[in-house]
């Protein structure tokens, strides 16, 4: 398998098309096809069903494109690493992060740095954290910063935070008015918030519970920028988001505001156990921390040595006021 087996197999995920593919990749139609079919005989399954006059991917063929997108990468960061290398410019430094904290924290953190600490080049790959952590153990991201709890072996949680999570609103919404929203004003209001019901919005939907409130309509979001776009597009809705995001990320006729029940976010920064910090690691950390603690309300360092009990609620100790 070469990485142009990759790049076609790719091409033709994307167009669903043999001869788009081919189009794209300045080759053959035949040759294209050929290229499917000797991948397939060596992997030993199918990666394209034909529908009509388009393809589209089998259920292996789905789970093949992550890891070849991934392969890809790879080779790809691989010649960019010896060509920064060669011309004498030193390590890329490589930073794996979710949306949240590469959209809301780390431009601000660059722009405090004003580069110095930092190296010729420097890779901001935005993940899910589960990918994220997977970035930072293989080697392939120096540090990572992530959204927490976070239970995978072969990491270190160096630094730990929360804040509380936050409401967005429209600027001429009624309750945009108030210093504090009351978790009473959600009932009956369309609301956006987030995918995932593993990390903080499960905290929110245990608080909701609790007070027996229901909301009105749900749209959910795997990225909080999207959350805070469809309040700003949508009259009439309210996200309950992250507060890297929220004070992060200035959008127009949108307000951020407190919610009178405190529901933690936790984030923090991942390094792989036993594998030396970088300098420029290091410095991006502490710039990273540095902004957060300036522009995001109620932020609160914690003791890394709880990262784990998160997995079962909160972190314990001197540090942690949560309720939730």
């Amino acid at each position: 398998m070469e990485t142009r087996d990759l790049q076609t197999f790719l091409a033709v995920a994307a167009s669903g098309s043999i001869t788009k593919a081919a189009e794209a990749l300045g080759r053959s139609q035949p040759s294209v096809t050929r290229t499917m079919q000797d991948l397939e005989a060596e992997l030993g399954f199918e990666l394209l069903h034909r529908v009509g006059r388009r393809v589209q991917l089998s259920e292996e063929g789905v789970a093949f494109e992550e890891e070849a997108r991934r392969l890809l990468m790879s080779f790809t960061e691989l010649a960019a690493r010896a060509k920064v290398i060669a011309a004498g410019k030193g390590r890329i430094l490589q930073i794996a992060t979710t949306s949240a904290i590469g959209t809301g924290l780390i431009p601000k953190a660059m722009a405090e740095l004003d580069h110095t600490g930092l190296p010729h080049e420097t890779h901001v790959g935005q993940f899910l954290a589960s990918i994220v952590a997977q970035e930072v153990r293989s080697g392939r991201a120096d540090i990572g910063f992530s959204s927490l709890p976070l239970d995978i072996p072969g990491l270190d949680v160096l630094r730990l935070y929360s804040a509380p999570t936050v409401i967005a609103l429209r600027e001429d919404d009624p309750l945009a008015v108030l210093d504090v929203v009351p978790l009473a004003a959600f009932a009956g209001r369309r609301l956006s918030t987030m995918l995932n019901p593993l990390r903080f919005q499960m905290h929110v939907a245990k608080a909701l519970a609790a007070q027996g409130i229901e909301t009105g309509e749900i749209i959910r979001t795997n990225v909080s920028y999207g959350a805070l776009q469809f309040v700003r597009q949508v009259k009439g809705v309210m996200a309950i988001i992250d507060p890297v995001t929220s004070y992060g990320v200035s959008m127009p006729d949108v307000v951020i505001r407190p919610i009178d029940v405190e529901v933690p976010f936790y984030w923090g920064v991942l390094a792989a156990t036993n594998r030396p910090i970088r300098p420029a690691a290091q410095a991006m950390v502490d710039a990273v921390e540095a902004v957060a603690e300036q522009s995001i309300v109620g932020f609160k360092k914690l003791d890394p040595a709880t990262a784990g009990q998160l997995v079962t609620g909160r972190p314990s100790g001197p540090d942690d006021g949560n309720d939730l």
